[in-house]
């Protein structure tokens, strides 16, 4: 009777458990009211997808400047930028203002989001190196198709590159986990160039991205991953898109840390 008894209240707590409802998945509503974007985060531990409109998830747009996270790791993996610190002298020609209007080094320059030196490197890279990589690290459509002419926006601005925040997201993991096929340098390199705050809980690594490509929507990113002590990883990967940057270009990395902060993944 005792075995009988045991299975009886075995099979309950099975249906107890089959019975009780799912978690519900987070509401990030109101952070896009009046707004058209998409939200993933990817729990690195578990595999679990967050996603706030999980059908633009899949559309792909311009990369922006979030492709200085691969071309960093391209100009240091091809030696265009022997190290983190190496410095290319500004042209005054250029016309440049603010922070863009001096010497950057490939820190500074990740930081700053200059695009005139991750041109000028880029092109030290040269476009067939370029095109083996991003087809290496399957990265959105792999296209260079716009080129790296002197004059006139790169192939990660002009709209031919392009990339879903679910691929984002995907890339940034495999970056991360050193399945790129990329040296260990490289990747040591790249990760640190891309630390944007820390804390002794976590570690934020991102970047900002915003370009217009001709006929579209201008295109708002902030995408990147959250370190945590516990060797939780979350990756993510914000995109927005308007007629105009403002006043979605100041909201991008506001909103993520709001969402990241709803959820405990930073304080």
């Amino acid at each position: 009777m005792r075995s009988v008894a045991v299975a009886l209240v075995a099979v309950s707590l099975v249906a107890a458990v089959a019975a009780a409802p799912a978690p519900a998945e987070p509401d990030w509503t109101r952070h896009f009211t009046g707004i058209t974007g998409t939200f993933v985060l990817l729990n690195g531990r578990t595999g679990k997808y967050t996603r706030h409109d999980a059908v633009r998830a899949t559309q792909r747009f311009a990369p922006c400047s979030t492709f200085k996270v691969p071309n960093t790791a391209i100009l240091l993996e091809t030696g265009a930028a022997p190290d983190a610190d190496y410095v290319v002298p500004y042209d005054p020609a250029l016309n440049q203002e603010g922070d863009w209007a001096r010497d950057h080094s490939l820190r500074s320059a990740f930081r700053f989001s200059v695009l005139w030196y991750y041109q000028t490197l880029a092109r030290r890279a040269g476009l067939p190196a370029e095109q083996r990589l991003l087809h290496q690290f399957r990265y959105g459509n792999e296209s260079t198709s716009g080129g790296l002419e002197k004059t006139g926006n790169p192939f990660w601005v002009d709209g031919t590159l392009r990339i879903s925040a679910d691929e984002q997201v995907d890339f940034l993991r495999r970056f991360h986990d050193g399945r790129l096929g990329l040296s260990e340098r490289t990747t040591r390199l790249t990760r640190d160039i891309m630390v944007a705050e820390e804390t002794p809980t976590w570690r934020l690594s991102a970047k900002t991205g915003a370009c217009h490509p001709v006929g579209e929507d201008v295109a708002l990113w902030y995408v990147g991953y959250v370190e945590r002590p516990d060797e939780e990883i979350y990756y993510f990967a914000m995109e927005m898109g308007d007629t105009r940057y403002e006043p979605l270009m100041s909201s991008r990395v506001t909103k993520t840390k709001a969402i990241l902060t709803e959820l405990g993944v930073i304080q």
